[in-house]
């Protein structure tokens, strides 16, 4: 990212507004100047936590009390003093994270092949992450929703909202930093935003669970009764009154449903490892799609359109 050249008020004139201005209007001056060394907005989370690290490097509160008294001379030094604590602190972390946890609030990362240590050292447990199976309907990085075309990890959110499950939002840290996903290494809200990872890159329950033939094998066989793909066309079959399509739709629904309930009850799985082993239920799936999946007393589901329960 190139450098942004600094424009405004302190840069053309600043001498007669800090000489004759109030502690407000020198509060304002000394933003603007900020978000321009900084070359960030005012209103991110990294401007946040720069500007109180500066403030307090150059007694910024002790100046901004006492503005209106000081005489013009003590009003230079002060303002040379703030000055050269914003220039020392942008170069000290011009290209490095503050933790100012604005990129945990907005989502979890996703996991690459450089994070598979993570699980061998137990940093990264079943219950933290879950899987994105091809097929599935995401939002792209320009908003749009479309289905997912590879296999994907993702380290759970809080629920209900898109933070990473391992940000603390009370404290603005991060439970596992010292040994952060990749992608969270490679964020860098200072320039423009990194690449997305090469597919190559992307860790997969392949590398997890490849040499585990007894996970591995149930894994494949549930990909290939429960594909999202095939889901999806057989709902696009129904509508179009193809009677046959209802059995492959009603098998995936039950298989998936019934192999969860034996993860549970046999393996002693917790419903959130499950969704690292299958990915998240065809049920949630369905309603994606705009169809509610309803288990009857009897064991077996019924379909019916979103806006039919509504």
């Amino acid at each position: 990212m190139p450098p942004r050249k600094f424009m405004g008020k302190v840069h053309q004139d600043p001498g007669e507004a800090l000489a004759k201005g109030s502690r407000e209007v020198m509060a304002s001056i000394w933003e603007d100047y900020l978000a321009a060394v900084l070359q960030i907005s005012a209103t991110s989370g990294r401007f946040k936590i720069l500007r109180r690290q500066i403030d307090a490097a150059a007694g910024f509160k002790e100046v901004f009390d006492n503005w209106n008294t000081l005489p013009l001379a003590a009003r230079g030094a002060a303002w040379r003093r703030l000055m050269t604590a914003a220039g020392n602190r942008f170069k000290e972390t011009k290209e490095t994270c503050v933790r100012c946890g604005e990129c945990c609030r907005l989502g979890s990362p996703t996991l690459l092949t450089h994070d598979l240590p993570r699980f061998q050292e137990e940093i990264l447990t079943w219950n933290d992450v879950y899987t994105l199976r091809p097929g599935e309907q995401v939002t792209n990085r320009e908003g749009t929703v479309e289905p997912l075309p590879e296999e994907r990890l993702k380290v759970r959110e809080v629920p209900g909202s898109r933070q990473c499950w391992f940000y603390l939002a009370a404290t603005d840290s991060c439970r596992i930093y010292d040994n952060r996903p990749e992608q969270c290494r490679r964020q860098n809200c200072w320039s423009d935003p990194a690449r997305p990872p090469a597919v190559a890159q992307l860790l997969t329950r392949q590398h997890l669970f490849a040499e585990v033939p007894e996970v591995w094998d149930l894994i494949k066989e549930h990909q290939e009764r429960c594909d999202y793909r095939k889901v999806a066309r057989a709902l696009t079959d129904l509508a179009a009154d193809r009677e046959e399509a209802s059995e492959t739709l009603f098998e995936a629904l039950h298989f998936d449903h019934y192999l969860r309930q034996l993860l549970i009850s046999d393996w002693e799985l917790t419903p959130a490892a499950t969704e690292l082993l299958l990915g998240r239920p065809v049920e949630a799936f369905l309603q994606t799609q705009g169809v509610i999946a309803t288990l009857t007393p009897e064991g077996v589901f019924k379909l019916a359109r979103q806006e039919e329960t509504t």
